[in-house]
């Protein structure tokens, strides 16, 4: 696979710590020096899949212009006045695609300090009859403002440059559980879903208690969020803005692109020559009750487990909490999520791992009755979005009956 042209030289696999991820170079897999580079890399990857579930990837050939334009384009988007911003809000769509406003996603129960624009696979939503499944309603057409053309452009260009890279570390996964790197194709060869998220993380408004809880990250591609996610051992921290509640994406893949916290009054087209600076905001659960910022690494995304991909290796790999901080009062933070999974109606069979493997699965947990894992991808991810946006599932919804984990959607109508 080629690299971008500015592409850094290769560091060596980091081991996770007290302080950082482990970083893999997607390189000595994909272009090895030796077979023993790309040995080390499976080794690497599959001790990252397991403890702590997170890492950061480089090498991935990922054009350092793509990057920098889709952060500019976000940055762009949210700079625009409100009223255009509304054109597209989400409760617009079935599909659940669109801009969401600050405050109205949901996670653990609680509001999240972000606005943000979802973009998935642009395709034409379903013709369905009576006894379709409802997830197929999330198949349909984005949301596009009128107001900043290029959104669409940049973002179409990065979903499918992600969707490259997505597919390689899917074989190299495969790889490190044992299995041959084709074992996945035929769960990813057609229709895969690629979704996209654009978002401002902004600060705890003056005076107010909202998000005064854990933060973190929320995902599936469709930002689930597990109710009882701190039951992972992580004790909600008080006073802590959430950008995003403590959860575990319930997907298969998550790709984050990091910008830094910068000041919010900054010129968005001028940026200071020294921003970003500051901490990322993405913090990981190390086990232990405590957290492991996932510093922003240069051209590097941080890669995730989610509870599908668990589930799929009998829990080999895990998915891990993880949240977001809020930025301090007077900035913001930037950040693009890319979530990759199979088709809506696939169905993820366990994975046939090696002896060796399987004698190093822990005993499994009992299971959690609000936040059911389900096989089927479709209403695993429909579970998702009902649960963080009720609004959406209110208007579009209301006719489905919820499943286990997700109240009822109040109403009909718009």
């Amino acid at each position: 696979m080629p690299d971008s042209p500015d592409s850094p030289a290769r560091p060596r696999a980091a081991s996770a710590g007290a302080a950082r991820l482990p970083v893999l170079d997607l390189r000595d897999y994909t272009a090895p020096d030796g077979r023993a580079d790309r040995r080390d890399f499976l080794d690497a990857l599959r001790a990252a899949c397991r403890d702590p579930g997170f890492l950061q990837l480089t090498g991935h050939g990922v054009p350092s212009g793509l990057t920098e334009r889709i952060i500019a384009v976000s940055r762009a988007f949210f700079d625009l006045p409100l009223a255009a911003k509304l054109e597209i809000e989400n409760v617009h769509s079935p599909h659940f695609r669109g801009y969401t406003r600050l405050g109205h996603e949901i996670t653990r129960g609680r509001p999240d300090l972000r606005e943000q624009i979802d973009i998935s696979d642009e395709r034409p939503a379903r013709v369905l009859g009576p006894d379709d499944p409802p997830y197929l309603r999330l198949d349909g057409p984005n949301q596009w403002p009128a107001a900043l053309p290029e959104l669409r452009v940049a973002a179409l260009a990065y979903l499918a440059e992600l969707g490259r890279v997505a597919r390689v570390l899917v074989r190299a996964l495969a790889e490190s559980l044992g299995l041959p790197p084709d074992h996945l194709d035929p769960t990813f060869s057609a229709e895969p879903r690629s979704h996209l998220k654009l978002l401002r993380y902004l600060p705890t408004p003056a005076g107010s208690t909202t998000g005064h809880d854990a933060a973190g990250h929320d995902a599936t591609g469709h930002d689930a969020a597990e109710p009882n996610a701190a039951a992972d051992g992580q004790n909600v921290d008080q006073g802590i803005g959430q950008g995003v509640g403590a959860h575990k994406d319930g997907g298969f893949l998550t790709f984050v692109l990091q910008d830094g916290v910068r000041s919010a009054r900054q010129d968005s087209a001028h940026p200071d020559p020294r921003s970003p600076t500051g901490p990322s905001g993405l913090q990981v659960a190390d086990g232990a009750g405590g957290w492991i910022e996932a510093a922003a690494v240069p051209g590097a995304f941080v890669v995730n487990i989610g509870e599908m991909f668990e589930l799929a290796t009998r829990r080999y790999y895990r998915a891990t909490v993880h949240r977001v901080v809020s930025p301090p009062p007077g900035h913001e933070r930037v950040s693009v999520a890319f979530f990759f999974g199979p088709r809506l109606s696939a169905t993820l069979e366990p994975m046939p791992l090696p002896d060796a493997l399987l004698a190093e699965i822990p005993d499994a947990e009992p299971p959690d009755p609000e936040n059911p894992i389900f096989a089927q991808h479709g209403t695993n991810t429909l579970k998702s979005w009902l649960r963080s946006h009720p609004e959406v599932a209110r208007r579009h919804y209301a006719d489905v009956a919820p499943p286990a984990g997700v109240a009822p959607a109040a109403g009909g109508g718009a």
